[in-house]
């Protein structure tokens, strides 16, 4: 873990995804603690995928930040430097990403949006750790 990394972040986020649509967000941490509030989770995970869910997801554990990602239904995911999850580690590439009910209805929304089957499960991976790209962008 890094000693005496702290962060301090307040960005609002806008995802264009193309023909998958448009997201509004709102990224702030303080300490070692993120939270990443968008209005349309789906579109912010079409917009990423589980390479970059894992490597950025690596970073941020080793680092020794959690993180949280809620969308309109609740928290999606979060990261915890301390914990593992299996299935986290199989949707996401991280055993540190935990998956919170509410993401099933963001890859129900996903299916709906007609994308390809193999970019819904990638898009969910993305949804799980989406804050945690900006996150590492921050430090």
């Amino acid at each position: 873990m890094i000693t005496g990394l702290a962060l301090d972040a307040d960005l609002e986020i806008e995802v264009d995804a193309g023909a998958a649509g448009h997201a509004v967000g709102r990224l702030t941490g303080t300490g070692r603690r993120l939270h990443l509030q968008v209005d349309h989770p789906e579109i912010l995970a079409a917009a990423t995928g589980r390479s970059v869910v894992a490597v950025v997801a690596a970073e941020l554990a080793r680092a020794g930040i959690s993180a949280e990602l809620h969308g309109p239904r609740g928290r999606i995911a979060h990261l915890d430097p301390r914990r593992t999850s299996r299935l986290g580690a199989l949707v996401t590439g991280s055993p540190h990403v935990g998956i919170d009910a509410a993401a099933w209805s963001v890859a129900g929304d996903l299916a709906r949006r007609a994308l390809p089957p193999g970019r819904v499960v990638a898009a969910l991976a993305g949804v799980a750790v989406a804050a945690f790209v900006l996150g590492r962008r921050t430090r």
